[in-house]
């Protein structure tokens, strides 16, 4: 098997390729269940929350888009659809971080990087993962409503066995604010993985390393390699599994690899 180095170098040249693994792999997940709920966190232009809904046996989809500019978006990608996907899909349009008691928080729009808009934090010397980047525009200051994942999933009753989150390095924190969660549905993750997040959201991987940890849970790259501190960033997305389901996670990604080893030749 392919290491994250040959991976990622194919990556950056075939970045769709990122997310129909993600969507292979929750495919596979979720092949055989049936009465189940999904979650997109950073819904953006409804790709995922489209193929979530389409998956046999799934009942519900909750879609999390934060960006007003971009529910827009969302709401016309799913218009078309509306239909077959009636009473099925919750949308929430909010901030996923990980205080239960912040109801609103500081937002940065962009409107020449869609996809990279985000929260905002405390640390002035970088508020995000895009630092002074002079190619990013962003509109006024703004604020928009925020939640966690445990107060969206805290009445579900439907298993959740999957969980995707992009969240422009917001990631590990709205993960933090997901414990309950995952101690009762114990879904795989997916997740955009910062360097540069523990700076902005201020946190250690040791920290988050040992929070997974306590809730049973391991890192794990696109090659199926395990996260370790000295890892961790390998790639800029990555999962995270219960313990007991690492090998099917890791079966679920050599699986997808393998269709596209001549992309690496």
């Amino acid at each position: 098997m392919l290491g994250i180095e040959n991976f990622r170098n194919f990556a950056l040249q075939n970045m769709m390729q990122v997310e129909q693994i993600l969507s292979e792999v929750y495919s596979g997940i979720t092949a055989g269940q049936t009465g189940f709920a999904m979650f997109d966190g950073g819904a953006h232009k409804a790709y995922h929350t489209l193929r979530m809904l389409d998956l046999p046996g799934c009942e519900k989809v909750h879609a999390v888009e934060a960006d007003p500019f971009m529910a827009e978006t969302f709401g016309k990608a799913i218009a078309p659809h509306s239909e077959k996907i009636k009473g099925r899909l919750a949308f929430h349009q909010a901030a996923l971080q990980d205080d239960p008691k912040t109801k609103r928080i500081a937002w940065k729009s962009s409107p020449s990087h869609v996809g990279r808009s985000s929260i905002v934090s405390a640390n002035a010397e970088r508020d995000t993962i895009w630092g002074d980047n002079p190619d990013m525009e962003y509109r006024d200051a703004m604020t928009v409503p925020a939640t966690t994942i445990d107060q969206i999933l805290e009445n579900e009753q439907l298993p959740v066995p999957f969980i995707k989150t992009d969240l422009e390095g917001a990631d590990l924190i709205a993960l933090k604010g997901a414990a309950a969660t995952l101690a009762k549905h114990r879904p795989v993750v997916a997740f955009e993985n910062s360097l540069h997040s523990p700076k902005v959201h201020g946190f250690t991987i040791d920290e988050m390393i040992e929070y997974f940890a306590d809730l049973g849970y391991v890192g794990m790259n696109f090659v199926g390699e395990t996260l370790t501190k000295e890892n961790w960033f390998g790639f800029f997305e990555a999962w995270l599994t219960p313990t007991n389901h690492v090998e099917e996670l890791r079966a679920h990604l050599h699986s997808s690899l393998a269709k596209r080893e001549v992309a690496f030749a």
